[in-house]
């Protein structure tokens, strides 16, 4: 079983690196994600529906019972290795180049 407290601090922290790395504010999770839009590949735009669907799961005690762990630790795992991958500062000067 996941921890509730644990997994509501590993959101916290994905919600700033997407503040940090995407420059994608917001209320929610949720709506970070939507906003991020095709700036998320595929597969993390996929990892974040899984963590989506698993946070309103964790929000009753006895459906956080049923939430898959690997998914949901592989889904954080792929997101905060894309996000760490990301460099805001020269993606803003590959962009000024463009133009």
């Amino acid at each position: 079983m996941i921890d509730t407290a644990e997994f509501q601090k590993r959101i916290e922290r994905l919600r700033a690196a997407l503040a940090a790395k995407l420059r994608v504010k917001g209320p929610s999770l949720e709506a970070q994600i939507r906003r991020a839009g095709r700036r998320l590949p595929r597969r993390q735009r996929r990892a974040a529906a899984t963590l989506l669907g698993a946070q309103d799961w964790m929000g009753h005690p006895r459906l956080a019972r049923l939430v898959d762990h690997r998914a949901v630790k592989g889904a954080f795992a792929d997101l905060d290795a894309h996000l760490a991958g990301l460099d805001p500062s020269a993606a803003r000067k590959t962009a000024l180049l463009r133009l």
